[in-house]
């Protein structure tokens, strides 16, 4: 896709999720009127206070009682949402109940901030950078999720089941608690067909249905990003910082990736060495062993990957899912 066409899927998540916004305030507010049914009247008072207001003050000849009509309106209005508010607290809801909660309160979910002409919000300009990282090769979501964990798939034998079923443990308590994590890096280890890509793509699904930022790429297209932003041939390209910005993180198939000179093993270094000092989490899916990552990266990369005071080793052993 391009930039153009990547901004106008945007513009329509967006304005989405304004209608699930409205959609969540009138759920709100139905809940509301029926704990307490004089909220719907101060409400209906209050809709039409200020047009009543402002008909009294067009035929009133005296600039001294249009003032005290419009005071008197702005004091009426003032006791109804103080006595709004009393009910709510009443009938067990916060006294914000009835606000509108959006995801970005700077752009209101519109993805736009200003006056004309506008420009896109910070919140907009993030996700358009990590929405351009997103590969049509990678799984979706409705299956590769912690609610399709198929456990029959499994093989008892050496122990693989109950193995896997603890790395499905560890791994969705870490997408339940984040950011509050135990660990703030995982590192998902084993042959392929074992469950590494499904584990990352779990995590992704549960942290960014919490409304958490995070964007999972490919080690292949990870590459690109960093070969991009070696050779500067486009000067508006900041999607190797979004990958060092964004909270969580996730490689998939790291050691696929082609090894090139002067760009592969220092981006890396660079993009988890910055990721750590900034205290920000990642998760890595690899076939590779520890040995194999300190071979193929340099001990300066693979002491990142394997640090154990930061992160999280879950080395998964067994027969190939896919062949059964």
């Amino acid at each position: 896709m391009t930039r153009a066409e990547h901004i106008q899927a945007l513009l329509e998540d967006y304005s989405r999720q304004r209608t699930e916004d409205e959609a969540d305030q009138e759920r709100r507010l139905a809940e509301a009127c029926q704990r307490a049914p004089r909220i719907a009247e101060l409400r209906q008072e209050s809709a039409s206070l200020a047009l009543n207001a402002m008909r009294s003050i067009l035929v009133e000849q005296s600039q001294e009682e249009r003032k005290a009509i419009a005071q008197r309106m702005k004091a009426r209005g003032q006791a109804i949402n103080a006595e709004i508010r009393a009910l709510l607290k009443a009938a067990g809801l916060g006294e914000d109940a009835l606000d509108m909660r959006y995801r970005c309160p700077v752009c209101k979910d519109t993805g736009y901030v200003g006056e004309a002409p506008a420009r896109f919000c910070d919140c907009f300009e993030a996700r358009l950078r990590l929405r351009q990282h997103e590969d049509g090769s990678m799984a979706g979501l409705d299956e590769q999720n912690f609610d399709h964990f198929d456990l029959g798939r499994i093989p008892e034998a050496d122990g693989q089941r109950v193995q896997m079923l603890g790395a499905r443990k560890l791994c969705e308590g870490y997408a339940n608690g984040f950011p509050n994590t135990e660990s703030r890096n995982l590192l998902l280890c084993g042959e392929g067909g074992l469950g590494k890509t499904f584990l990352l793509n779990c995590i992704f699904e549960r942290v960014t249905s919490r409304g958490q930022s995070a964007v999972r790429i490919t080690a292949f297209r990870m590459f690109e990003a960093m070969r991009q932003q070696h050779t500067g041939n486009d000067e508006h390209f900041d999607g190797f910082s979004a990958l060092i910005e964004v909270p969580l993180l996730l490689i998939d198939d790291l050691g696929t990736e082609p090894m090139m000179r002067n760009i592969t093993v220092e981006y890396l270094f660079t993009l988890l060495n910055e990721r750590n000092a900034a205290k920000r989490h990642t998760v890595v899916a690899t076939n590779l062993t520890p040995a194999q990552l300190r071979e193929r990266y340099g001990e300066r990369v693979a002491s990142r990957l394997l640090d154990k005071s930061s992160g999280r080793i879950v080395q998964l052993k067994g027969k190939d899912l896919r062949q059964r």
